[in-house]
């Protein structure tokens, strides 16, 4: 496992383009997002009451829910989460595209292998997109009825959460199981093959499939509580200087894992 592992790495390692295409996207969508965000949230911190008597708070939430409930002052900034999420969608399988055919072509020039990808994959890779986003949300039909039906039932937030518990940890287990599945989709079509030979593959190869994620991701979760400790006790420029790096570091740490399953469907297939 752990030789895969370090194949992984070394794979990720010699996809700087790759590393940097998914961080300058995360980079802009998250500006993207904290700029929306912050033209709803800046001018009600404005006209929030500085006095914050009762009656004057209970004005500012009344007045709100008359703005939000009876004029269309919301429906800008709706368009605009609609066009932002528009564009995320379009964009993801894009760069799926270039990142999996890198992956898989890592002879070829950085720049040209992951616009090769783009140019040859973007279309299936819409579908994988697609059919993973269905069956993502799939099981949001049977979940937000129960968390409703919990929420009314409970006394305590502490009360709700043990009780959803079970069904929250079922969903974060289908939720993996879909993301593996789907990244060998990708990987399958990537490397030529069909989709018949790639689920039999992930039927045969499930167990060490998960464990070579788990790997990985608990390798990124503790670089990451490592990083967030440091923030904490070293509070100041160099903290946030860290911070923002990491950002880099957890794209690198998303190839990582692509290119671990990559080096186990290059042994297996």
């Amino acid at each position: 496992m752990w030789n895969r592992v370090k194949s992984g790495w070394s794979i990720a390692w010699g996809q700087p383009f790759a590393v940097f295409a998914l961080f300058v996207y995360h980079l802009a969508w998250g500006i993207a997002l904290y700029k929306l965000v912050q033209s709803v949230v800046l001018p009600l911190l404005h006209r929030y009451p500085t006095e914050l008597s009762k009656e004057a708070v209970q004005l500012f939430w009344i007045e709100s829910q008359f703005q939000l409930m009876k004029t269309n002052l919301i429906e800008p900034f709706l368009w605009w989460g609609l066009a932002l999420l528009a564009l995320r969608m379009l964009l993801h399988p894009l760069l799926n595209a270039g990142v999996y055919y890198s992956l898989q072509n890592r002879d070829m020039n950085a720049g040209y292998r992951f616009v090769e990808g783009i140019r040859r994959l973007t279309l299936p890779y819409f579908g994988f997109y697609a059919a993973q986003l269905l069956l993502t949300l799939a099981p949001l039909v049977w979940l937000v009825p129960l968390a409703t039906e919990l929420f009314g039932s409970q006394v305590s937030y502490s009360g709700l959460v043990r009780a959803l518990l079970p069904a929250l940890s079922a969903f974060a287990v289908y939720l993996l199981l879909i993301q593996l599945v789907f990244m060998y989709l990708q990987i399958g079509k990537a490397s030529g093959r069909s989709m018949l030979f790639t689920c039999l593959f992930i039927v045969r190869h499930l167990p060490a499939i998960v464990l070579a994620a788990l790997t990985v991701l608990g390798l990124g979760l503790l670089a990451t509580a490592a990083v967030m400790a440091a923030s904490f006790f070293w509070a100041g420029f160099l903290a946030l200087l860290a911070v923002q790096v990491f950002r880099l570091a957890q794209m690198f740490f998303k190839v990582w894992a692509i290119g671990t399953q990559f080096a186990l469907w290059t042994e297996k297939a």
